[in-house]
């Protein structure tokens, strides 16, 4: 896998109520895992800090490795600032983009990404804000969908048989069953 920095800004609006909540935590939860086990250094998620989710994400470090981060930020836009600043180029995952066919070749060019993806309506500064907009399709689809297909064909399938650092267990690939082997 070539050497790239990937990074995830993830994009949602404060939900009220105890079941929204822990609906968008949950999907912040998976925004993370796909983020890591397809190939990104970190993810910023957009709103309130959630200790849970670092949690889990470290549990996760801990028994499967791989130095993925897990940052906050109360503002999207000074973090999309922050990173053009250091030459990134951000990419914002919408339905009404380019399909992103047409445009990874260009994409992959580029060694530092950050990879916008948003839940729910998305204000109009950030098409601006982003160096390109791209579809994965023209169809309503989630979030967490965009994200790990635009890492796979990023990383060009690459990242499937990534081995992460530090890991204390490894699948060994089955067609019958579970085989998980534990490191010494």
């Amino acid at each position: 896998m070539r050497a790239s920095l990937i990074v995830v800004q993830a994009r949602s609006h404060r939900l009220s109520g105890k079941r929204l909540r822990q609906r968008s935590q949950s999907q912040k939860s998976r925004c993370c895992l796909v983020a890591r086990a397809f190939g990104a250094e970190k993810i910023v998620i957009h709103g309130e800090k959630d200790d849970s989710i670092e949690k889990t994400i470290e549990g996760i470090k801990r028994h499967w490795g791989g130095a993925f981060s897990v940052e906050f930020t109360e503002s999207w836009k000074k973090t999309v600032e922050e990173h053009k600043k250091q030459g990134f180029y951000v990419v914002h995952a919408t339905m009404y983009g380019i399909p992103i066919e047409k445009e990874i070749s260009r994409i992959r060019k580029k060694n530092k990404v950050l990879f916008v993806i948003g839940s729910q309506k998305v204000e109009a500064l950030v098409y601006k804000e982003a160096d390109l907009n791209i579809a994965i399709t023209q169809q309503p689809h989630s979030e967490i969908a965009a994200l790990a297909v635009f890492l796979d064909r990023y990383f060009e399938g690459k990242e499937l048989g990534k081995v992460f650092r530090n890991a204390k267990y490894l699948i060994e690939p089955s067609a019958n069953g579970k085989k998980i082997s534990r490191k010494a």
